[in-house]
């Protein structure tokens, strides 16, 4: 149940990860001779950021409630 938990999270991350992808995209910082549609959408990456914090507080949750279930 843990491991497929974790996996779940991970494609999730993937997931996300994909929907930001641009071929011959640049970062979004504003320089000079960089066009505005050629930017990488920054959302997608702040938000798999923010799963993977999710993600390792909820594993250390299942975690702690697997190895009280296994003391009793």
């Amino acid at each position: 149940m843990v491991m497929g938990i974790v996996i779940m999270e991970y494609s999730v991350s993937l997931f996300l990860i994909l929907l930001g992808y641009k071929k011959g995209g640049f970062p979004p910082i504003v320089t000079a001779g960089v066009e505005g549609t050629n930017f990488v959408d920054p959302l997608p990456q702040a938000l798999v950021i923010t799963a993977i914090v999710i993600s390792i507080a909820s594993l250390a949750l299942i975690i702690s409630l697997c190895m009280r279930i296994y003391q009793k």
